[in-house]
């Protein structure tokens, strides 16, 4: 009712944010199976348990977790459009309705663009802090190895010198290689292009931008930060992207079944004559003006 509206409570972020955690929670599950279940008993040598792998629950699995989460959701929010336009080039109209779901779904975009601009920014936090060889090795120039005697002890205890040398990795004497350059390029310009998404998505900002500036933010911009997410994840993730473990596919490849899926449908709809034609119903064009009056 009238009355209900002041003391409403975000009704418009309610199911939005729902679908938001529900992939999160999905994809968290999905990851904890397989780092700190399966692979402690896979990669053990001796029938333990490898505990030490679970020390990776807040930070490292919550990352990987928020990068799919971020790529998914951001495909989430161009994926409705890309239906709402094959649906328009099947009817040959604009003025039918679109299916209830699907109504739903391309008027919950923004709320779905804010809440993976949330996700995206406490990966890009996360990413940054720790930052390393050590979590990214694929990406850095080959470390020199150097065999030296280590300190040896537990605790605040005193330590000793080891009685054996050990191999230990030093990085820094090359730069970054190619891949690794392109993977943080590639993830800082997408990133770059989703937060000028997410402040054009402000009233306030959007009253001062003409239709035409409007759509080429939210759609050019868009489709652009969305494959270069999809090259920041595959950068990273290539040598293991066809790569399954415990029976789940990598998680570098499960990111992309939905910006893939998004984008191949997208494809045909950007090129002649099929534009042409989109373009055209939605100036008002129909393709069989008798069958669009019976409807009517």
């Amino acid at each position: 009712t009238i009355e209900d509206i002041p003391v409403a409570v975000f009704p418009q972020w309610r199911v939005p944010f729902y679908i938001h955690l529900a992939i999160f929670i999905f994809l968290y599950i999905l990851g904890f199976v397989k780092y700190q279940i399966c692979w402690p008993i896979t990669w053990s040598t001796d029938g333990t348990f490898l505990w030490h792998l679970w020390n990776h629950i807040p930070m490292d699995n919550m990352n990987k977790t928020l990068a799919v989460h971020a790529l998914t959701t951001l495909a989430l929010c161009y994926l409705p459009g890309v239906l709402a336009g094959w649906l328009q080039i099947y009817r040959g109209t604009k003025y039918s309705r679109f299916p209830a779901w699907l109504d739903n779904w391309l008027k919950m975009r923004k709320q779905l663009g804010l809440l993976m601009l949330f996700a995206a920014s406490i990966h890009a936090c996360l990413s940054v802090a720790y930052m390393s060889p050590t979590y990214h090795g694929l990406v850095y120039g080959d470390p020199v190895e150097a065999s030296a005697y280590v300190m040896e002890g537990e605790g605040w205890g005193p330590k000793t010198e080891s009685l054996n040398r050990t191999t230990i990795k030093v990085f820094g004497t090359e730069k970054m290689k190619w891949r690794g350059e392109c993977f943080l390029m590639t993830g800082v310009f997408g990133f770059a292009l989703v937060v000028i998404l997410g402040i054009t998505s402000l009233p306030s900002v959007t009253a001062t931008l003409s239709w035409k500036e409007f759509a080429f933010i939210q759609s050019g911009l868009g489709w652009t930060a969305l494959i270069f997410l999809c090259a920041h994840n595959m950068f990273l993730g290539w040598p293991y992207i066809n790569a399954p473990s415990c029976g789940i596919p990598s998680s570098y490849q499960y990111a992309l079944y939905v910006p893939f899926l998004t984008i191949l449908m997208k494809l045909p709809m950007v090129v002649p004559p099929l534009s042409n034609h989109l373009a055209n119903i939605r100036t008002g064009y129909v393709r069989n003006v008798i069958k669009h009056e019976e409807t009517v």
